[in-house]
């Protein structure tokens, strides 16, 4: 993907246009250069991402040659390569027989965000069917280039306190859950799920004493950072969905409860269906919301998120959260 060192020419270099890009979002780091990769699951990620996946780990270099310094094209090309920070990939996937799942080395570094088709925009597309006009899009939004690049390089991402303490509880619930079930996440996931929901209030220009943005906001990290390293057969899966079904679908008031994380560990023990089986929450819900349940959640986007790998899981025995 950064190409390689001509071998017929020891002065020239064969380059690549994810190369060039890079190398212009070095020699101007005020701007946000975006590397898009589309269909980025039609080969093992790591075959071709696995110098980038490193340096995003590292920050350390990565090397492209050795020996005297060689061009492309009359462009000098530096023998290392750093990746700056005004740099921000994204990429696309479908999921189908002929693509890859990825691995939790490339989940881990990534918010994975879902897009689902709903009848109510299917149908609002059809009254008026036709393709997106992007060139109407080009340039919206470039005098913002350079503050978005100066917040997403900014160190320090305190949260503020007035959920500073509930996110710390939020956070050690769902790593206690998965811990249980050998599925614990590290530092990089709790770090930057500390900067997203810094991120989240900043940019959403709330009160410094209000808190109603905050159940979005964990949401947001719960179906973007933890969730999608979940695969697995009913074995390794159940006792934790029916948890996290639990985490994500209680109310409020049953969050609490200082003795909810026992109880919701409890659920986890798949021992009691009546009292604390996935679909008696469901039902539960429906009483508050007889048509979208999901809705009268928590966490409505993970609770949502997990019935479904559940309901999956029964029907299959096996389920992933890019297949559910």
């Amino acid at each position: 993907i950064l190409g390689y060192p001509n071998g017929l020419d020891e002065n020239s270099y064969v380059s690549t246009p994810t190369l060039a890009l890079i190398m212009r979002a070095c020699a101007n780091k005020n701007a946000p250069y975006f590397l898009i990769l589309d269909e980025m699951n039609l080969s093992h990620v790591e075959r071709y991402f696995a110098d980038l996946l490193s340096a995003i780990e590292s920050g350390e270099a990565i090397p492209l040659y050795e020996g005297a310094e060689r061009s492309a094209n009359g462009i000098p090309i530096p023998n290392k390569l750093y990746l700056p920070p005004n740099l921000f990939v994204i990429g696309t996937v479908n999921v189908d027989e002929t693509t890859y799942m990825f691995s939790p080395k490339v989940l881990d570094r990534a918010n994975v965000i879902e897009f689902r088709m709903a009848a109510d925009a299917l149908e609002s597309f059809l009254e008026s069917p036709g393709a997106p006009d992007l060139e109407a899009l080009s340039g919206l939004g470039a005098e913002y280039g350079l503050s978005f690049v100066q917040k997403a390089s900014q160190e320090d991402t305190t949260l503020p306190a007035s959920v500073g303490d509930t996110f710390k509880k939020e956070l050690l619930l769902f790593f206690t859950l998965l811990q249980d079930h050998n599925m614990e996440f590290g530092y990089r996931i709790a770090h930057e799920s500390t900067r997203f929901i810094y991120y989240y209030y900043l940019l959403g220009g709330f009160e410094e004493n209000d808190t109603e943005w905050f159940k979005s906001a964990m949401d947001a990290v719960i179906v973007q950072k933890i969730l999608p390293k979940l695969h697995g057969s009913r074995s390794q899966l159940e006792g934790l969905l029916w948890a996290l079904s639990w985490a994500c679908g209680a109310s409020r008031k049953d969050h609490d409860d200082p003795d909810f994380p026992g109880q919701i560990r409890e659920a986890g023990k798949t021992q009691d269906e009546g009292t604390y089986g996935p679909e008696a929450l469901w039902d539960t819900l429906a009483g508050v919301n007889a048509e979208k349940p999901y809705m009268a959640a928590r966490y409505p986007l993970s609770y949502e998120k997990v019935m479904r790998m559940w309901r999956k899981l029964v029907r299959d025995q096996f389920v992933s959260f890019s297949e559910a």
